[in-house]
């Protein structure tokens, strides 16, 4: 689904992205690890298209996105939707206004299908009711699960989260892994975490992906990777108290801790 070649990325004088190499499967939940200030969230922007990059290509759905601009880049990108970390609600719209801004922009949509729409993405992220606040009366948790209705409403092809649990107390940071997980079952969409929470990668990720220099140092399913001896492996797991694929299977099952 999304091929990188070759990526390189540099701010002034420091290089961020050094030759980067990546393959994203169709469907796979792909956890990108690594310390703050490493380049995942530069990476993400690159997919998405919010950033160029000084060489290198990216393809998403067979479609060269670092080729384009304009009007040709936005269409590229229209079937993809990104989690920013700070959630980015419009202030002054209501959640309702928010969930819906992309429809009314895209246009083909009736008020009446608008509608539908945004009351099923909030109540699929637990937010029902809440159509008529204002960000500024949600909690933090609350503004994270309403940019996540906002961004499942048009319902993407591929879904990126930027540190979707920083900032969040361990039970809301675990509601937002549980809706990560709810949210590719509901898209059938093919998903990009990056984040520094192992918790979090383990109980989300299909395959982990560990950066450093610029480059995908290594990659693997979840238990292939924890048996890497790298020192920033072994860093990350030993930072959880309990690894979260037991708690993923109780909860599938319907036997919620």
């Amino acid at each position: 689904m999304i091929q990188i070649r070759n990526l390189w990325k540099k701010f002034g004088k420091l290089q961020v992205l050094g030759g980067m190499n990546l393959d994203i499967q169709d469907g796979e939940t792909l956890v990108i690890l690594g310390p703050s200030g490493i380049g995942k969230s530069v990476l993400l922007k690159h997919i998405i298209g919010l950033l160029k990059p000084d060489a290198g290509s990216i393809d998403v759905d067979g479609t060269r996105i670092t080729d384009l601009s304009g009007p040709k880049l936005l269409k590229a990108i229209q079937h993809m939707g990104m989690l920013f970390q700070g959630s980015a609600l419009f202030d002054s719209m209501n959640i309702e206004d928010n969930t819906g801004f992309s429809l009314h922009q895209r246009g083909g949509f009736s008020e009446a299908e608008i509608k539908d729409r945004v009351d099923y993405a909030l109540k699929v992220v637990g937010l029902e009711g809440t159509q008529k606040k204002m960000p500024s009366e949600l909690s933090g948790g609350m503004r994270k699960r309403a940019a996540l209705a906002r961004m499942i409403v048009y319902r993407p092809k591929i879904v990126l989260y930027d540190e979707p649990t920083t900032g969040l107390d361990p039970i809301i940071a675990m509601q937002i892994n549980e809706l990560i997980v709810k949210t590719k079952e509901e898209l059938k969409a093919t998903s990009v975490v990056v984040t520094h929470d192992m918790f979090s990668a383990l109980y989300v990720g299909d395959r982990l992906a560990l950066i450093r220099d610029g480059k995908i140092a290594h990659i693997d399913q979840p238990g292939e990777f924890l048996k890497i001896d790298d020192p920033m492996i072994k860093f990350l797991y030993r930072s959880i108290s309990q690894d979260p694929r037991s708690l993923k299977e109780k909860n599938q099952h319907g036997r919620s801790d």
